[in-house]
Parts: structure tokens; sequence; C-alpha cells
């Protein structure tokens, strides 16, 4: 393996490690007691010695003189107690001989409060065991010490009991032990509480409790078993659930049938995965046929029906050595659950049923207690909802049945993501996160110490959220926003070529139309100058013996001449772009209106706001502009009569107004709007120029007012090249 895929593996196992750290769960500390009482003490001071954790001295709890009398001890844990299976351990090590309870039995309660008169529930035993004494279960929850002779071996015979037990509610806040008074063999009546000498009491020197570490998740180890007839070689029925397959269990009469029948009580009803029948691996399999399983709620008896029921190997066929039969729900009809299993078998074969172990398996279903997304909890409900940009999913499983097998201890996957399943040896898991905006199912599935799967599942609905721009109605309306702008940045380009087309066509016939009017004003004016200048040379040659008649001609070529210069002056003036504004138009304006009027003895004022803006004003409209000045100064010279003519430029409404005013007689109705004349045309002009021209009396109802408006903020219309003026 290359170092750099090395390398990665190394780093994503930290990334675990760290992101499943805050979920672990430290190991358990032990058991913690922290309050005794007892119904009766000798010395009731030295009842806190008993929870203190010091195994050995001569403090304890002991009832004497008060033996013949059931005593009660009480024992409080610190906090509540959540495990299903525990170890307790009592302690007579006082140096008194045999001074050990003969008779005891031990209850729970899940009471805040634990006292004498609360609600308390027997224990279930599994196992038990002494270092001196023998004990034997004498009913449900109690257990009994054989009688001991004193005997002189040198030893003093202190001694220590420990008991496994099973809490079937999986909670405990305290315990009860009941000391029971005995009589001994051989002394009549008495009562005692030990097998000790005189004074016949016990001292019970530590009570404790501790968490038990169980690694099968068989619930039939260590559970009472019993059979309805002796068994070979008087072996006991519990051989079938002491968890050694060497040990074999089987009637002593060989023929008979399935009036035998082996009994297991699992101490509480359970919801049965799976049961395994174990044969032993040295042979005599043909004693393991057509095995009948029946499961009771309630103790069997004859008004007792069960509640499953089911035959390994109908067909008589028989296992291999050391082979294991698994029976699961189906194998038989019937709800798999309850806590009495009975076994019998109508094989022929003689000394059936034989048995190696009777294992039993309660279904193991995993539990979601806690989960994380990159560091940041989450509430653990029915749907598990992962926030948009989580990367990595950390859960804490917890498996509440008794025992944990080693090594694997379930199974998980993604479904909709990663389908395989993956083996875990820890009840936290890790994964990455699935894809966003779908539902994926997280599933796991317990592992049993026989390496069998449990049938049932966890399954955790699991919902990842897209941040807002990754929803897919964000990027649809997104798109459809990006198509809408790119349609109406083609219609907005599309416009703007459009009007840079429509702008370079008028520019196109703006030119034309230039051209047009310098053609047409060259060859109408100056044109017809230039002839009259020839024909007025011609005649003052041909009047040369006439002085007079000749200085007169050349007093008109002269003036001819002049005028050939002022309308030379004005067409270079309209074309020359240096003077396409309104200042420069109003300047020539000026000068040509003052300068005509004045040849004509007619006083000229012009009027302009302080606040004109520097306006453009194209040649085409200078041109028309001009035309009109022109036009209308020469109607004030012609028929006016006028002697002030006055000429006002403003701003208003964004638009340019012109008023042009003389004092004269104004003009008569009958001639404002007659075809062909000035006016007609001075109105067309406007209109060419994009603007108006209007007429109307001059003050107080004196002379002729013509008011021009141009717009400031629109181009005039592309001039028609075909219009003609006079």
């Amino acid at each position: 393996m290359h170092i750099r895929p090395l390398a990665r593996l190394f780093l994503a196992s930290i990334l675990v490690l760290a992101l499943a750290a805050p979920l672990r769960v430290a190991a358990e500390e032990p058991i913690e007691l922290i309050k005794a009482q007892a119904s009766f003490a000798t010395s009731p001071a030295r009842l806190p010695a008993v929870i203190n954790g010091v195994e050995t001295g001569p403090d304890g709890w002991s009832v004497a003189p008060r033996i013949a009398e059931t005593q009660t001890l009480i024992v409080r844990a610190k906090r509540p107690i959540a495990a299903a299976e525990l170890d307790l351990s009592l302690f007579f090590l006082s140096g008194r001989p045999n001074a050990s309870i003969a008779d005891f039995a031990i209850d729970y309660t899940t009471d805040a409060q634990p006292s004498f008169a609360g609600t308390w529930r027997p224990v279930v035993i599994q196992r038990f065991a002494a270092e001196v004494a023998t004990l034997q279960r004498v009913g449900e929850g109690r257990l009994r010490a054989e009688p001991l002779l004193p005997q002189m071996t040198g030893r003093i015979p202190d001694d220590t009991y420990r008991v496994s037990v099973l809490i079937p509610s999986g909670q405990a806040t305290g315990f009860r032990l009941r000391a029971f008074p005995v009589k001994r063999p051989g002394a009549g009546d008495r009562l005692q509480m030990s097998w000790a000498l005189a004074p016949y009491d016990f001292v019970l020197t530590e009570f404790r409790v501790e968490n038990r570490r169980r690694t099968s998740t068989n619930i039939a180890l260590n559970a009472e078993a019993r059979a309805s007839h002796p068994l070979f070689n008087k072996l006991q029925a519990s051989a079938l659930t002491d968890g050694l397959p060497a040990t074999i269990a089987h009637p002593a009469e060989p023929h008979l049938g399935d009036a035998f029948y082996f009994e297991i009580d699992l101490g509480r009803s359970v919801r049965i995965n799976h049961i395994g029948l174990r044969s032993r691996g040295d042979g005599y399999t043909d004693r393991l046929s057509r095995v009948r399983v029946t499961v009771f709620e309630h103790a069997p008896s004859a008004e007792v029906s069960s509640v499953w029921d089911g035959v390994v190997r109908a067909d008589g066929s028989v296992p291999e050595a050391g082979a294991v039969d698994i029976l699961r729900s189906w194998s038989g009809t019937g709800t798999f659950e309850g806590r009495y299993l009975r076994i019998s078998s109508d094989n022929p074969a003689p000394l059936s049923p034989q048995l190696a172990e009777v294992e039993v398996y309660e279904a193991r279903t995993p539990e979601l207690v806690a989960a994380q997304a990159d560091f940041q909890p989450l509430p653990v409900s029915p749907r598990l909802e992962i926030p948009p940009g989580r990367r990595w999913i950390t859960l804490q499983l917890k498996i509440p049945q008794v025992g944990m097998p080693p090594g694997v201890i379930l199974r998980w996957r993604v479904l909709g993501d990663t389908d395989t399943w993956v083996e875990a040896r820890d009840s936290v898991i890790s994964f990455p996160r699935p894809p966003a905006g779908r539902t994926f199912f997280f599933e796991a599935q317990a592992c049993h110490s026989d390496r069998e799967w449990d049938q049932t599942l966890l399954r955790v609905p699991m919902f990842a959220h897209r941040y807002l721009w990754e929803t897919p109605w964000f990027l649809w309306s997104l798109g459809a926003v990006c198509l809408g702008l790119a349609v109406a940045a083609g219609r907005h380009w599309s416009r703007l070529r459009m009007r840079r087309e429509l702008a370079l066509a008028r520019a196109r016939a703006s030119v034309a139309e230039e051209r047009t009017r310098i053609a047409r004003d060259l060859h109408d004016d100056l044109g017809a100058n230039l002839a009259r200048i020839g024909m007025l040379a011609d005649l003052a040659e041909t009047d040369l013996q006439d002085t007079t008649k000749a200085r007169d001609q050349i007093r008109k070529i002269n003036t001819t001449a002049r005028e050939l210069c002022g309308q030379l002056d004005a067409v270079v003036w309209s074309v020359n772009p240096a003077h396409d504004n309104l200042e420069s138009a109003l300047v020539y304006l000026h000068s040509y209106a003052a300068d005509y009027l004045a040849m004509a003895g007619i006083r000229f004022q012009l009027l302009e706001s302080e606040d004109l803006p520097p306006l453009p004003l194209g040649s085409t409209r200078r041109n028309h502009l001009l035309m009109i000045v022109k036009e209308a100064l020469h109607n004030v010279v012609s028929h006016s009569g006028a002697t002030l003519v006055t000429m006002q430029v403003r701003v208003a409404e964004n638009r340019l107004h012109i008023d042009i005013t003389d004092d004269g007689r104004g003009l008569p109705p009958a001639d404002a709007l007659k075809p062909g004349n000035g006016l007609d045309n001075m109105r067309k002009r406007a209109a060419l120029a994009g603007g108006t021209c209007d007429f109307s009396p001059g003050p107080e109802g004196a002379g002729l007012r013509i008011a021009l408006a141009f717009a400031l903020d629109d181009q005039p219309p592309c001039p028609t090249p075909t219009a003609s003026f006079p």
C-alpha cells in the first residue's frame, strides 16, 4: 500500500474518533450507596460501616438478641441505577466463625425515597456462590445456606456471598435485604440467624452493588431448570442452562417418549428472537430429533395454554455432532413471547431428548439516544433533521437488553445511500452526511453472542436540509431569472442596435439632406447671383460709353457680390461643426439680424436668459433656424413698416423658445396661412427641425410675434430630401 492512501486512512480515522468522542460514555463508576437503615440493629451507630466500601472489620449490621424475628436492611443508591444485571456481594468478614446469614432474600425498589413501607419487588437471581457455605434456592429471590458443622481447621471460616441478579424493570433506587430465622437440626425449636454458635447471630460487614458486565446475550444462562423425571446419572436439569456444552442431560428411563419434558423458567416474560438447542460433539445425535418446544406466559399446568408451539426436525432427521438447531418465530405457530419453556420429544430413539445446552436469546433492538452533526447536537425525534452545511453525522446507540457480546455488537447501513451493511464494535456510529434534499433511513441491527443477527431493526428516517440556494425551486427560479435577463439583455441589445442603425440612417439622411441643401443653396442663391454678376458685367461692358449707366451696373455688381459673400458665409457657417451649439447660433443670428436690419434703418434688440445651458444644435437645425429668421426679417423689412425688432431666447419646460417681435402693422388675417407664402414655409421648416412655429399679434395688439419652440431632448426627425422652399 502506498503512503498517501495510508495517510488518508489515518486522517479519516482521527476525524471519526474526534467526532465520536463527545458522544462516548465514560466507564461507569461503582454504584455508590449513601444510606443504610435497619428494622433493628444491635449497634445502630455501626450501620454506616455496611456501605463504607471496606469489606473487613468487626463492625457491621447484626441483630442480636432479636434473632428469632425476620430483620430487614435497606440501602439507598446515591443516584438511580439504570442496569439490567447487577452483582451483589455480601461480606461477613468480622473474624467470627460462620457469622453469615443462613436464609435471606433480596428485593429492589424504584421509589424515589426507599422506605420500609415502599414498593418492593424480588430480584431475579441468576447465579450465586459462597466462599464457605453452600447456597440453595428456596423461593423467588430467596437463598439458604446449608448448615455448617464447626471444624477446627486452623482457618476462620468467614464467608462472602456473591449473587448475580436481574432487575426486570432495568431501574433501581435501593435494595432490601431480608434475613429470616432458621432452625438448627437437632436444636429443637430454637430459632437463629446463622449457623454460628452463640450468640447465633451474623455480622454483615459490607453490602456492595456493582454493574455486571455480561458478554452473553443468552438469557437462559443460569436460569432455573427442572425435569419431569429423573435424569441419567442423577444429573441436574440446570446442566441445560449452565453455559457448559460439555454436559448432557437426558432422561434416565429410555422410553418415556413425550411424557418426559424439561422446563426452564426465564424469570420474566420476554420477546424471544431465537432459541438454540445445542448437542454435544461426541455422538448420540439421534436423540435430538422431533423435539417439541412450547412457550408459556404463565407456569405450565393443565389450565394454562401455550402461546407458541414448534417442532425441531419434525421429519426425523438428526443434527451433526456439536450442531445447534435454531428456532425462530416462523419455526412454529403463535406469539414468540413468554417466560416458561417446555421441551419434549416423541422421538423413538431411546433416552430422548438429549441436550447439552438450551439457549434463549431475547429480541434486541438498538435505540438512538443522542445525535450530532459536526459537533452540534441534534434533537432526537422520529425523523432526524440535519441542518444544511453539515458534513459528518455521529449517532450514539444503546442496546437496552441484557448482555454485550465481545467483538462486533451491531451492524448498520444508510438505506438509499450506502445499502451495504457495516459491522461495528462500538455503539458510536459516524458516517458522512447523505446527499441533501432526500429522506434516507439509518438502520441498525444487533448481534447476539452466538453471532446470530437479531430479527428486529432500528429504522430512523433522516432528512438533510439544503441551503436556500441549493433547493431545486431556487435553482429553477435562478435559471428562469437568468433566462429572463438574457432575453431582456438580448432585447435591449437589439433595441440599441436598432437605435444605432436608426441614428446611422438619420445621420446618413441628414448628410444627404445637408448635401442637397448645400447644392440647392449654391444653385439657387450663389448660382443665380453669379449669373446676375455675369449679366451685369456684360451690360457694363456694353454701356462703357455711357459713364452713368456703367457706374450704375458696377454698383449693382458690387451689391450682388456682397450678397453672394453673405450667402456663401451663411452656407459655410451652417456646415461648420464648430458651430453646432446654441451659443454659436445666437451669436451668428444676432450679427446677421443686426446687420440686415441696420441696412433697412430698423433697430434690433436681442434678449436672452442668463441661465441658458450649453445646448448642442446640429447643422440641419441651425440651417432651418437661420432660414426661418431670414424669412421673418425679410417679411419685417418688406411688409411690416416696423422700427424695432426684438428677439428673445429662453429655455422653459425642457424646450428652447425663440420669439421674434416687431412693432409694425402686423399681418392681415387673410394672408396668415396663405399656401406658398413665407409664413407657410417657416412652419414647414420648423416642423422639419423638430419644432413648431406660431404667429400671433405683438404686445398690446401691435405688430407681429413669431414664436419658435424646439424640444431639447428630441432629435429632429429625418428631413425629407425632396422638400424644397422658395
